[in-house]
């Protein structure tokens, strides 16, 4: 197989991190805003985080010309908060299947990298409590752009300032948990592996455009030869 870059989604596919985050951020919007959106996980999943955080306030009635600075400073105490927190807790779960990948991706020689809606300050805080972070050459994050779409595009320029090396969009492989990550590879011309944790979302990642769905990222052998016909 010619070398590959993996990008990978953090939640859903190499962990679950609990509801923890989704509590800190909907204490950070009563804080600063007032009152909370209580944000559910289908407000949140396979989005970034200032997407989150602005959806979060047009809920609340704030007008747009004071989301700005408003979005700004929860997702400061999000992030202060989470450091302070997410360390400690036991509701993060990594999950061992991916990480069983990411070990034969990078046996083969790939380059790994992430590509997830977190803003990099909050992919670290969620990766450490793994010490995962480091295990990645760079990202794509939530703070490169809030529009999910744009971070294949993000990631190939990283890849040349990071790396010196250009990889063509089919060469990029997105290794995502929802209908959105197959949804942004498709969009990109990129290729996509999509592990479905909730089986009610298969259908959904297939009209998405996923190229590969698998119900586990256990079978790393066959994983990656079917990964080699794309």
């Amino acid at each position: 197989m010619n070398r590959k870059l993996f990008l990978f989604d953090i939640d859903g596919t190499i962990l679950s991190p609990g509801i923890l985050p989704r509590r800190i951020l909907n204490k950070a919007f009563f804080d600063l805003a007032g009152a909370s959106p209580d944000l559910q996980f289908e407000d949140v999943a396979g989005l970034t985080d200032p997407l989150i955080i602005t959806n979060g306030l047009r809920k609340l009635g704030i007008t747009d010309g004071v989301i700005p600075k408003l979005a700004v400073a929860i997702l400061e105490r999000y992030l202060t908060n989470m450091e302070r927190d997410y360390p400690q807790s036991d509701l993060p779960v990594l999950y061992r299947d991916a990480l069983d990948f990411l070990d034969a991706v990078q046996d083969e020689r790939h380059v790994t990298a992430l590509l997830t809606g977190n803003v990099e300050a909050g992919a670290k805080i969620k990766l450490d409590r793994f010490g995962l972070f480091e295990r990645f050459a760079f990202g794509a994050y939530g703070d490169d752009s809030a529009d999910r779409t744009r971070l294949p595009g993000v990631a190939r320029v990283r890849a040349r300032e990071v790396l010196g090396t250009e990889f063509r969009f089919e060469d990029l492989i997105i290794v995502g948990d929802t209908p959105n990550d197959a949804r942004v590879a498709a969009l990109a011309g990129a290729r996509s592996v999509i592990v479905c944790r909730r089986p009610e979302w298969e259908q959904e990642i297939w009209q998405a455009g996923a190229d590969l769905v698998v119900p586990s990222l256990s079978d790393t052998d066959n994983l990656l030869k079917n990964i080699a016909d794309f």
